[in-house]
């Protein structure tokens, strides 16, 4: 799967880092069958609050990974095959070449006309991206549910935002 990265405040050196060709084939592969297209990986870094992120940008119909929707019930960790993907890139990387960019947070935005979704991770830091944090920032707001044995019981509308951000 082709990995196509997008850097927003993050130096020539750790652009580098990020594009060694291990890590990349790495990242492709742990990626392999839970997206059709490119991979769009977007690191940014915030040199003012010291505040990094590595998000995978959910395109519309590339999500290949069923999340099961039961009324105002999502599976959100069924997107675990991602986020821990991009978690162990995180962290290879680090382990590589900065041990500092284990800070940056790991995630999954969505785009669908007027909603944004981001889904991130949870657990000990840094967290390995096999926990889907039950709370789910919507258009800038953060809603958070019930885990259960069958998903995240959510407020209906966050339900309905998060079932659009997560169409196949």
């Amino acid at each position: 799967m082709p990995v196509v990265y997008v850097f927003e405040g993050v130096g020539v050196l750790h652009k580098s880092f990020f594009a060694n060709p291990e890590v990349v084939a790495e990242l492709s592969s742990a990626l392999g069958g839970t997206l059709s297209g490119n991979a769009n990986v977007y690191v940014r870094y915030d040199s003012k609050d010291f505040v990094g992120s590595i998000r995978l940008r959910l395109l519309p119909d590339s999500l290949q990974l069923p999340v099961a929707v039961q009324g105002d019930t999502v599976d959100l960790a069924a997107l675990a095959p991602i986020t821990r993907a991009l978690a162990g890139m995180r962290s290879d990387v680090a382990g590589r070449f900065d041990v500092r960019l284990d800070s940056f947070s790991v995630g999954i935005e969505s785009y669908r006309g007027s909603t944004v979704c981001v889904f991130s991770v949870a657990g000990q830091p840094p967290p390995d991206g096999s926990i889907v944090s039950p709370c789910v920032e919507i258009n800038g707001q953060q809603v958070c549910g019930t885990p259960g044995p069958t998903g995240v019981s959510l407020p209906a509308d966050a339900a309905q935002a998060i079932r659009s951000c997560l169409d196949r």
